[in-house]
């Protein structure tokens, strides 16, 4: 069983709003907030990176979490490196001596989830296991200037996130994982002119899978009504879709934040839970869903004793 001790947040340093993309491409006044749902987004500074976002998170962690970390799961669409990975940088940067096990998760919006599932799974094996994740995107710095339509969506931002064994904490009772064949192309990044990556998007396939793949998986897991859900802030089409699925279970919980902060991609869930932790550290039952690149979904049902 597994207790989340502490998660920590840092946002892109800029903080933008709508006007400015409106004026930018000559768009109606608040016609970004009525297609999307969301009216400010953060943005990071030419010197704030994926792993300075990363590391910056981390060292908001009380010293008592990070004395006796024995592995550390980066989560990145960005990294300023092919290789090694965030977590590799974050080991040296902490001058941690204990040995250490540093995995990197090349993931987007299910990264978290998936890095949970990762987490679980090792203190299984070793209940002595203190895993630090850390989750951070600078989707900004690698979208074409005139792309309006990705522009107004994504913001920067990244997580860190203290998991180890816990007694009282919370197990796993049920899991799914699930890549779509033949959807790489849907949301992607590539190196087309070998100095620059740029990312491409395609928003109705992303939507189409949230409904056909998405939403009825978790409905799946929402058998029982006194329940809290940790989902991807997506945009107001998924969101809403999703809460009308699930308007009739009056009990559950459901927070969101993507119209304050935009689409954070892997730092989206961790944001949530952070900013609503005492209510979900006290849940029974909590919901993780993460879904995009891939087109991949991953959903976590976790239960206290």
């Amino acid at each position: 069983m597994i207790e989340f001790q502490t998660i920590k947040i840092v946002l892109g340093k800029k903080k933008v709003f709508n006007s400015e993309i409106e004026k930018e491409f000559k768009l109606k006044k608040n016609s970004v907030e009525y297609k999307t749902g969301i009216f400010s987004r953060y943005i990071a500074s030419d010197i704030q990176t994926s792993e300075t976002l990363a590391l910056s998170c981390v060292k908001k962690i009380e010293k008592k979490y990070l004395k006796d970390i024995t592995h550390i799961i980066s989560v990145s669409n960005t990294p300023s490196y092919a290789f090694p990975s965030i977590a590799s940088f974050i080991a040296s940067e902490l001058k941690i001596q204990n040995k250490l096990n540093c995995i990197g998760v090349n993931s987007g919006c299910s990264g978290y989830a998936d890095a949970v599932c990762i987490a679980y799974d090792i203190i299984k094996s070793n209940k002595d296991s203190n895993i630090l994740i850390t989750t951070s995107d600078t989707y900004s710095k690698f979208i074409k200037k005139k792309d309006k339509y990705i522009k107004c969506l994504f913001s920067d931002g990244g997580s860190a996130t203290i998991i180890s064994y816990s007694k009282k904490g919370w197990k796993i009772k049920k899991q799914f994982s699930e890549t779509i064949p033949q959807t790489q192309n849907f949301l992607k990044m590539e190196n087309l002119n070998k100095k620059k990556q740029f990312i491409s998007m395609d928003g109705p396939q992303i939507v189409g899978f949230a409904i056909q793949k998405v939403i009825p998986k978790l409905n799946e897991f929402l058998k029982d009504e006194n329940i809290t859900i940790l989902i991807h802030q997506a945009g107001k089409i998924v969101i809403e879709l999703i809460k009308n699925s699930i308007k009739s279970k009056k009990k559950t919980f459901m927070p969101t934040n993507y119209k304050q902060f935009g689409n954070l991609v892997s730092t989206s869930i961790p944001l949530i839970f952070f900013q609503n932790y005492k209510k979900i550290m006290s849940s029974k039952k909590i919901i993780i869903c993460g879904f995009g690149v891939g087109l991949t979904h991953t959903h976590i049902l976790l239960e206290k004793n």
